[in-house]
């Protein structure tokens, strides 16, 4: 079905999205960048920000009339693709159950049960450590952990599937490298958990959050269920064969997040956005105000900028951040495991921000810069 959008009416958020000047962008198969793969391209390179802020909006467009559900939650969330025995998962459109737990806690809140519950399962980043929620944050949340999930389009999953790489029995029966198709993609949320408290949620969505029900599982069995607010989002595609790295975060997040400091501070972004992502920024914020609290940070393709982080999803590693040079690190060896991109130096760690060279890959299978698949499991 073909979707139009009136910019006049964002609450619609549908069909065409508006590039740079008045060329309308058409969010119709826009996952498969219309089918003109080497038309995208040329689109890419005449301006990265605006194809990347058009690739948010039909994103964050209803699936169809009416829908509680954005595109983007339709996606495949990787709890949903590297299961924790290891087996084959569901085929592409059908999902794992919510657990009855949560169905019936959302039900006694009055949550709706057509919208998407969000499995918010994780809070490390990359480097292990947490960032924690404070600041104007209720008491109950303060020194609370951003919560995390990453999600995959179909070609992406697709492609797993083929190639059996779910689990680690996969990846360890590799013979060569990974070759995922141009119109693979990836995204990673990061969340502010809010549960059920509708005086913090209204703030947060006075400051333009996008607000989704979610749940978690804690250490005890337990499920938290309600509400999360989406502070960050990674868009990533393989556009270009080394990928493009693209990503947003809501712009009050220092007033929510907090570094690791004695006293700690608002978290702030140290990388971005970039004066081109400025640009961008100014004039869609302008024309779709339901995602104005939202900015483009930077759009990174290959070392070009050197660094690109999300202060919700890399906070405090963003002077050594870099998603091109991290994610071509990504690679299993059947006998060394997965590459390590920690790399030692005066007695500390560092993160590469250059290409790391080829040699160093020796006796490993590279995985196409797709680090999700460190979190498969063996097969039991």
């Amino acid at each position: 079905m073909r979707r139009a959008i009136s910019i006049t009416v964002l609450s619609a958020l549908a069909g065409l999205a508006q590039a740079e000047g008045t060329t309308p962008f058409d969010c119709n198969q826009f996952m498969q960048f219309g089918g003109n793969v080497d038309q995208a391209r040329q689109t890419f390179a005449q301006g990265p920000e605006s194809l990347s802020w058009n690739w948010f909006v039909c994103l964050n467009q209803p699936v169809e009339s009416n829908s509680p559900n954005r595109v983007w939650e339709t996606l495949k969330p990787s709890d949903q693709v590297y299961l924790s025995n290891g087996a084959a998962p569901l085929p592409w459109g059908q999902s794992e159950p919510v657990p009855a737990a949560v169905l019936q806690a959302a039900q006694a809140q009055g949550l709706n049960p057509d919208r998407t519950f969000h499995n918010l399962n994780a809070v490390q980043q990359v480097d292990g450590l947490i960032l924690e929620m404070g600041g104007a944050v209720p008491t109950a949340q303060q020194g609370q952990p951003v919560r995390f999930q990453l999600l995959m389009g179909e070609d992406t999953f697709n492609y797993i599937v083929q190639k059996q790489v779910y689990n680690v029995n996969g990846q360890a029966a590799l013979t060569s490298n990974l070759a995922f198709p141009s119109t693979a993609w990836e995204l990673k949320a990061a969340w502010l958990w809010i549960g059920n408290d509708p005086d913090y949620q209204q703030q947060l969505q006075g400051d333009g959050y996008y607000i989704a029900q979610a749940y978690y599982q804690q250490d005890n069995g337990q499920y938290q269920v309600g509400y999360a607010a989406l502070s960050g989002l990674h868009v990533v595609n393989k556009l270009n064969p080394k990928w493009v790295w693209t990503t947003f975060e809501n712009r009050n997040n220092g007033k929510y997040t907090v570094t690791n400091a004695i006293p700690p501070t608002p978290m702030s972004n140290s990388t971005g956005p970039t004066p081109a992502a400025q640009t961008a920024n100014a004039t869609f914020q302008a024309m779709y105000p339901a995602l104005a609290q939202y900015e483009l940070i930077g759009t990174q393709s290959e070392t070009n900028p050197t660094l690109l982080a999300n202060s919700q999803l890399e906070s405090a590693f963003q002077s050594q951040s870099s998603c091109f040079a991290c994610h071509g690190t990504a690679a299993y060896s059947k006998t060394k495991g997965y590459f390590n991109f920690a790399q030692k130096q005066q007695g500390g760690i560092v993160y590469p921000t250059a290409e790391v060279p080829a040699s160093e890959f020796a006796g490993y299978n590279k995985l196409d810069f797709v680090w999700s698949l460190k979190r498969a499991q063996w097969q039991r």
